[in-house]
């Protein structure tokens, strides 16, 4: 993983900051969009396959995430982290995707920290490309994701990029998503 870490100290813990990956993780900013393009009324996306809901594994832990097709996201994660400063608490990932092809997206999300007094703490932006199996029932994080840390006064604290890939699966009613488990033994008591 290649780091950039400003001057300043950072504040939040790497886990919290990764978080975002475990989004599905996953956004990259939208292409910046002339005057008229921001004017304009948002295509449907409906006809794309990353619309849907997905049981979402990335390096720090499971998440959910439902992508509309107006071209919203939002992520659900861990309510909390634990890190070199103490337990951070996490809001859900929200931002927006774009298609970059017939199976690609890109998307960014943001999720908002705070400490164990409720004290805003920061954010994590998560910045993505995935792309859809030709099936549509998984996808995974492309290179050129980037995880962007910032304390409480916004000032970046650290840059990650290249981070491990991300993963989903498409959910359904009777298909969590869940990977298949491995039994555990039970220790013979005596």
């Amino acid at each position: 993983m290649n780091h950039r870490s400003p001057s300043t100290t950072p504040t939040l813990s790497r886990r919290g900051a990764l978080a975002g990956l475990s989004a599905g993780g996953l956004g990259v900013a939208l292409a910046a969009r002339g005057a008229s393009a921001q004017e304009a009324t948002p295509t449907s996306r409906s006809g794309h396959p990353q619309v849907g809901v997905w049981m979402v594994e990335s390096p720090i832990g499971r998440a959910i995430a439902v992508y509309a097709a107006d071209g919203s996201v939002v992520t659900a994660l861990a309510a909390s982290q634990a890190g070199p400063q103490g337990v951070a608490y996490s809001s859900t990932q929200i931002g927006t995707w774009e298609a970059t092809g017939e199976r690609g997206t890109h998307l960014t999300v943001v999720q908002l920290l705070s400490d164990q007094a409720g004290a805003y703490a920061g954010s994590v932006t998560v910045d993505s490309v995935q792309e859809v199996s030709e099936d549509g029932q998984s996808w995974i994080s492309g290179a050129g994701a980037s995880v962007t840390i910032r304390d409480a006064a916004d000032m970046v604290v650290d840059v990650i990029t290249d981070g491990p890939p991300a993963s989903g699966t498409r959910m359904g009613v009777g298909r969590p998503g869940f990977p298949v488990g491995t039994p555990t033994v039970a220790t013979p008591t005596t």
